[in-house]
């Protein structure tokens, strides 16, 4: 399950590194104005189209209706820059299964390319992280990735509601503070994002993080 927005140059060579083994590619097309949803209906994916876009950008609100249309026993959750490695899904699939897992987010850090995520955004992710520990008390080491992994069970239990990009650290959190939900980190790769800026504007969506994990602390 892909959210997009205007990544028309991207989304392409992502569908083409998506493993035989995964029965459906569902791509969210969040109110794209170039020609993302052709190209990945092209590629083979079915393609959502979600309108619900908050300051233009959605992220949250595509999530969701990326969950909620997905029929398969395990919902994979990447972003749409082609940044995320598609060829663990299986492995972390089968450790998940092994160990009884009902969610798996993908944790990034240490980076094994060191330049793949700047050094400011790995401040602010450890920032983030360590006001985890001290309000919920669980060590997180990526509270910020865009990929992860849950089943079916998960998906029942689970009911986040952020439109925009506190959608990321919400699904943990509610994963986090679940007891009926297993939740565990799994160290991935992480690339270069090719050629295009982030959509984020990073210290006041940071800043935003920090406000939403801390008021949302209190709200449970």
């Amino acid at each position: 399950m892909i959210p997009c927005r205007n990544e028309e140059r991207i989304i392409s060579l992502l569908l083409e590194r998506i493993p035989p083994y995964v029965d459906e590619i569902i791509v969210v097309d969040n109110n794209s104005s170039d020609h993302t949803g052709e190209v990945a209906k092209k590629a083979g994916a079915k393609v959502l189209l979600e309108k619900r876009a908050v300051q233009g950008i959605g992220y949250g609100f595509a999530h969701q209706t990326g969950i909620h249309a997905a029929k398969g026993d395990y919902i994979v959750g990447v972003d749409g820059d082609d940044t995320y490695p598609t060829d663990v899904i299986k492995p972390i699939v089968e450790y998940m299964e092994k160990n009884r897992i009902d969610f798996i987010s993908c944790n990034r850090l240490p980076l094994r390319r060191p330049h793949a995520i700047s050094i400011v955004r790995q401040f602010g992710i450890t920032i983030l992280n360590m006001t985890v520990w001290v309000l919920y008390g669980y060590r997180i080491k990526d509270i910020l990735s865009g990929m992860w992994v849950m089943n079916k069970k998960a998906k029942l239990l689970l009911h986040p509601g952020s439109g925009d990009w506190n959608f990321s650290p919400e699904i943990k959190l509610e994963a986090i503070r679940n007891p009926n939900i297993s939740f565990q980190e799994y160290h991935i790769d992480h690339f270069d994002r090719a050629n295009e800026r982030s959509k984020q504007q990073i210290w006041k969506t940071g800043f935003e993080h920090l406000l939403f994990i801390v008021t949302k602390r209190f709200a449970f």
